[in-house]
C-alpha cells in the first residue's frame, strides 16, 4: 500500500491574475458577464457608464438595483471560484465571470454593495497591489462619496444593489482597431458596438412584450437600450418555417421528464420586402448574420453561426434559427466560461444538421432565387456582351481602387482606395473561358432584392451584378434588350455606380452604401410597378 503526504501548493497570485486576463473575453462579452450577475440578483434596472477623463483614463461603472450582498456574500463573490449559486437557472454559472471578465480589461476591480443588512461594503482586487505584495490580498475599503451616490441613484427605493467599478482600464483601446484611429472615435465605436450587443443578448429581458423573461431596463451612458429582434417577427413578410419542442434524453430520467429543446426557424424578408428602409437597416440583412441564435435561460449565448455544420453563403442569408433551452441541458451543450460558445453532443449536432436544417436551407435558397422570369432570362442571353466589351476597354482608366482576394471561399477581400485599406466581403465570380461577362454579370437574384451590387471576377476584374429578378430589369431592360446602345448605357451606369462605391467606401460608410442601394432599388421597384409586365413587352 502506497503512503503519501499532502503538499499544499498554492498558485503564485500575481502570475495567476495576470494569466487569467487572457481567457479570451472581448469587451462585449465581458460587460455582459457583469450584467448577468445583476439579472441573477433580481435587478430591474442596470446602469452602464463608460467615461474617459481629459488624461485619457477610462472608468467603467455597472450598477444595479438587485438584492445586493452582505459583507460575507461579497467576500464569496470576490473569490476566484465562488460558491455555487443556489438557483441552477441563474445566468451566473461558474463563479469566475465577475473577476475574469473585469480584469480582462482593467487592472483594478472594485465592488460596492448594499445587501439585506442595509450596510454598504467595498472590496477591491488591485493587480498592481497583488504584484507588490505577492499574495492574495483582497482589500477592504471605504466607498467614496461618488460611489455611494452612484449606487443610491440606481438602487432607488429598493435601497439594495451593487456597483462594479473598473479602473486602470488598459486593454480597451488596443489592438488592430486602434491603428490610425483617435481614441475618442474608437471609444465611441466601442460603445456603439456594446449597445447593439446588449440589445441582442438581452432581447427577451428588454422587450416588455416578451413574457419569457423578467423585465429589465438597461441604460448605457444614460440611453435606454431597446431590444433587437433578429427574427423580425413584427414584419409581415417574415415566415416561420419550423416550430417544435424536442425532448432531449437525459440519463436517469423518465421519458416524460425529458427537458425540451425549443427550435424555431425564420425566413426573414429581403431588403426590398421590409415595411420601411429603417426596418431593413435595423434587421442587418447580411450573410454575416445568418445562422443559429441560441438562448440559455432566455439569454443569448451564441449567434450568427452554423456551429461548423455549414459555411455561410449568400443563399442562406435570410435564414435565422432560434434554439432555446434551460439549465437542465447545460451538460448537453457544454457552455464555455465566457458563455459565448457551445459544443453540443454528437447526437444533437447530427440530428439538427441532418434532419432539421436541410429543408430549411432549401426554403431559404428558393426565396433567395425567387422572381426570375424565363422570358426575361431567355431574352437576356448575350444582351450584355456589347456593354461588357465597351466597359472593359475603358475600365483601367476609371478604376481608382485595388482589390486583393484574401479568402476566395468566403469572399473576404482587402479593398484599397482613397480612404485607405480595409477588410470587406464581396461576391467573387469564376472567370469564364470565353472571356464574356467580365464586367456585367446578370444573375438570377440578389439576396436582399437589390438591383445591382459591385463584385469581382476570380481573375480580379471589377464587375457589377445586375439582378434579373428586380422589376426594373424585368420591365425596363426587357423592352430594350435588343437595343445595344440603350443596354450599354444602363449597364455602364450601374457599373460605374459599383466602381464609385469600391473607390470611396470604407469601414465607416459601407453600411451607408448598402442602404443607398436598397433605397434606390426599392424606389425603382415602386416607380415601375404600373408598367407592363415583361411578357407583354416581349410579345409586342
Amino acid at each position: 500500500m502506497n503512503t503519501y503526504d499532502d503538499i499544499k501548493l498554492p498558485p503564485n497570485p500575481a502570475r495567476i491574475m495576470e494569466g487569467l486576463r487572457d481567457t479570451g473575453y472581448d469587451f462585449n462579452t465581458a460587460v455582459a458577464d457583469i450584467i448577468d450577475n445583476s439579472i441573477a440578483a433580481g435587478a430591474g434596472l442596470v446602469n452602464v457608464d463608460i467615461s474617459q477623463d481629459p488624461m485619457g483614463d477610462i472608468t467603467i461603472y455597472i450598477a444595479d438595483d438587485g438584492c445586493g450582498m452582505t459583507y460575507d456574500e461579497l467576500v464569496n463573490a470576490m473569490c476566484y471560484g465562488s460558491s455555487e449559486r443556489s438557483d441552477p437557472a441563474s445566468l451566473g454559472k461558474f463563479g469566475l465571470g465577475l473577476k475574469t471578465a473585469s480584469t480582462a480589461f482593467c487592472r483594478c476591480l472594485s465592488v460596492i454593495s448594499r445587501g439585506a443588512d442595509n450596510k454598504v461594503n467595498k472590496l477591491q482586487w488591485d493587480i498592481d497591489y497583488i504584484v507588490e505584495k505577492n499574495d492574495w490580498n483582497l482589500r477592504r475599503m471605504d466607498p467614496d462619496s461618488d460611489e455611494i451616490y452612484y449606487l443610491d441613484q440606481t438602487a432607488g427605493s429598493s435601497n439594495t444593489g451593487t456597483l462594479v467599478v473598473w479602473e486602470h482600464v488598459d486593454r480597451l483601446l488596443q489592438g488592430d482597431n486602434a491603428k490610425n484611429t483617435s481614441e475618442k472615435a474608437l471609444l465611441k465605436k466601442t460603445i456603439e458596438q456594446l449597445e447593439f450587443h446588449i440589445s441582442m443578448v438581452y432581447q427577451r429581458f428588454l422587450d416588455n412584450n416578451d413574457k419569457r423573461a423578467s423585465d429589465v431596463i438597461i441604460n448605457l451612458n444614460g440611453k435606454r437600450i431597446r431590444a433587437w429582434d433578429p427574427f423580425c417577427t413584427s414584419e409581415e413578410n417574415t415566415r416561420l418555417l419550423y416550430d417544435k419542442d424536442i425532448p432531449i434524453e437525459i440519463v436517469g430520467r423518465e421519458e416524460s421528464e425529458y427537458p425540451e429543446l425549443q427550435i424555431k426557424a425564420y425566413l426573414i424578408p429581403r431588403r426590398d420586402e421590409f415595411s420601411t428602409i429603417a426596418a431593413a437597416t435595423a434587421a442587418k440583412v447580411s450573410s454575416d448574420m445568418q445562422g443559429f441564435y441560441i438562448y440559455r435561460e432566455n439569454r443569448l449565448i451564441y449567434y450568427a453561426d452554423w456551429m461548423g455544420m455549414y459555411q455561410k453563403e449568400p443563399h442562406g442569408t435570410l435564414l435565422r434559427v432560434e434554439m432555446s433551452f434551460t439549465h437542465e441541458l447545460d451538460d448537453v451543450f457544454h457552455i464555455d466560461i465566457k458563455k459565448s460558445k457551445i459544443t453540443p453532443t454528437d447526437s444533437i449536432y447530427v440530428f439538427i444538421r441532418d434532419n432539421i436544417l436541410p429543408p430549411l436551407r432549401r426554403e431559404a435558397d428558393d426565396r433567395y432565387r425567387k422572381g426570375t422570369r424565363k422570358a426575361v432570362e431567355k431574352g437576356s442571353q448575350g444582351a450584355h456582351d456589347a456593354a461588357d466589351r465597351s466597359i472593359d476597354e475603358k475600365a483601367a482608366g476609371i478604376q481608382e481602387s485595388q482589390i486583393k482576394v484574401v479568402d476566395k471561399k468566403t469572399g473576404a477581400v482587402d479593398i484599397t482606395n482613397n480612404s485607405g485599406t480595409f477588410r470587406n466581403h464581396i461576391v467573387i465570380h469564376e472567370s469564364q473561358e470565353d472571356n464574356k461577362q467580365k464586367r456585367i454579370i446578370p444573375v438570377e437574384s440578389i439576396d436582399d432584392g437589390l438591383l445591382w451590387r459591385p463584385c469581382i471576377t476570380s481573375d480580379g476584374e471589377h464587375a457589377v451584378e445586375i439582378n434579373m429578378s428586380h422589376p426594373f430589369y424585368q420591365k425596363i431592360y426587357s423592352q430594350i434588350i435588343q437595343q445595344n446602345v440603350l443596354v450599354t448605357g444602363l449597364d455602364s451606369l450601374l457599373w460605374v455606380l459599383g466602381e464609385g462605391e469600391l473607390s470611396t467606401v470604407n469601414e465607416r460608410t459601407k453600411e451607408q452604401f448598402e442602404d443607398v442601394r436598397a433605397y434606390v432599388s426599392r424606389g425603382l421597384k415602386k416607380l415601375v410597378a404600373d408598367l407592363p409586365d415583361p411578357e407583354e413587352g416581349l410579345d409586342e
